[in-house]
């Protein structure tokens, strides 16, 4: 077995992922240009890091396993603690592979989203959004943007303006509104089958912000947006002493009495 990790070289803890590997007698590759030549890939740091593999992987097929060695981290499911269970889950074959899926974003940014896309004001004054699934028109949001989010992106941005947050093999895609002005706006989940468009409206002729993922871009006024699932799915690792519901208790402290007991 052939590893690819990636992870920032500055990274302090990256000894302690590089030692376990060692430990273990595992093959590996620090950054490689390619996953070429690779059997799995560990993406070892947050989940910007993830994001970043993910590119790195391209259309290659190559399951990847996160590794967290920052905070929150949903995507880097495996805590630093928990490195050495991983490590021994991993060289034993002890996990599964789950397949999720990307967003294949066209019109005024191109690319593949592991977590959302969105379109968002640019400025003070809000942004309308005519919605349109398979070609139907389903609405006009007013408000300071709209995420359309995938399964694994339902614990990121998507979480964090309410929407739902779905278990990774959900095939479906969230509509989320930020900040609606018509508050009986709400998000809206549809198969992840349909294709979405989405027009953006500014005042003035202003341009607005386009994102996938951690990438932006300013867009003109009137730019129409294509959202569709993308050819290939993304491959995550999952060791067996871990698991999605796992890491939402301990990532949101679910089940954690908060109250002051003094």
């Amino acid at each position: 077995m052939k590893i690819a990790l990636y992870s920032r070289p500055e990274n302090p803890s990256l000894p302690i992922i590089t030692d376990e590997l060692h430990r273990r007698g595992l093959d590996f590759t620090l950054n490689p240009e390619s996953p070429a030549g690779h059997d799995l890939a560990l993406s070892f740091g947050g989940d910007g890091t993830f994001l970043s593999t993910v590119r790195k992987m391209g259309e290659s097929h190559i399951p990847i396993l996160g590794i967290n060695s920052g905070r929150l981290g949903f995507m880097a499911a495996v805590a630093l603690e928990d490195i050495s269970a991983a490590m021994d889950e991993l060289r034993d074959g002890r996990y599964t592979i789950e397949e999720r899926t990307l967003l294949q974003i066209e019109g005024g940014v191109q690319g593949l989203a592991v977590n959302e896309f969105t379109i968002q004001k640019n400025g003070t004054a809000m942004v309308s959004v005519e919605i349109g699934i398979d070609g139907e028109n389903v609405a006009t949001y007013w408000a300071d943007g709209v995420i359309v989010s995938t399964s694994t992106g339902s614990t990121a941005y998507s979480m964090s303006v309410g929407g739902a947050i779905l278990a990774p093999g959900c095939r479906c895609l969230i509509l989320s509104p930020i900040a609606p002005h018509n508050l009986n706006i709400r998000p809206l989940v549809v198969p992840d089958t349909s294709v979405v468009t989405l027009r953006v409206e500014t005042r003035n002729g202003e341009q607005a912000i386009a994102t996938i993922d951690n990438r932006e871009r300013t867009v003109a006024n009137g730019t129409i947006f294509s959202l569709a699932k993308a050819t290939h799915m993304l491959r995550v690792i999952r060791p067996a002493g871990n698991s999605f519901y796992k890491t939402l208790r301990n990532k949101l402290l679910w089940g954690v009495d908060a109250r002051n007991n003094n």
